[in-house]
């Protein structure tokens, strides 16, 4: 059901059991949107350089984050079915995820969580986003964590 491109252009060994976790996480999320056909991601691990770089010339701001999201469709998620319907191809292309592995590790430390647990979250996370799912309103927050919760397990 999904389909994962991961290309690791940061310094660090990414193990089979965080890639393991991270599609399990995907899956997960793409269960409980209820997408019911094979799916791809592109998902890339970088430096602190690189994402900075990306966070510039894609969202104009100078600044390190720990995942960008970039969606091969508008509005997924108001147009899933004709979406689906219309791709002659499987699986679904879904788009792109960056992941900064050094701003994962911080963020882990800081909130008592593991790698492997903070990179499923960000996974997740950007999963939601390539389906359409923002934050930028604060009902469009307020729905997207709970959705992430409940994917997550989180009480």
């Amino acid at each position: 059901m999904l389909v994962v491109a991961y290309d690791n252009r940061s310094e660090f060994e990414i193990t089979d059991i965080i890639l393991e976790e991270i599609e399990d996480a995907m899956m997960r999320t793409l269960l409980d949107q209820e997408i019911g056909v094979e799916c791809e991601v592109s998902f890339s691990f970088v430096n602190t350089t690189e994402i900075k770089d990306l966070n510039r010339d894609y969202r104009g701001k100078d600044t390190i984050t720990d995942v960008l999201s970039f969606p091969m469709h508008e509005d997924f998620i108001l147009h899933r079915e004709a979406i689906i319907k219309d791709n002659p191809f499987l699986p679904l292309l879904l788009g792109d995820i960056v992941i900064c592995i050094q701003q994962a590790e911080a963020q882990a430390k800081e909130y008592g969580n593991s790698l492997t647990r903070e990179l499923s979250y960000l996974s997740v996370h950007s999963v939601l986003h390539l389906l359409g799912y923002d934050h930028m309103e604060e009902d469009e927050k307020s729905e997207m964590r709970r959705i992430e919760k409940e994917i997550m397990g989180d009480d």
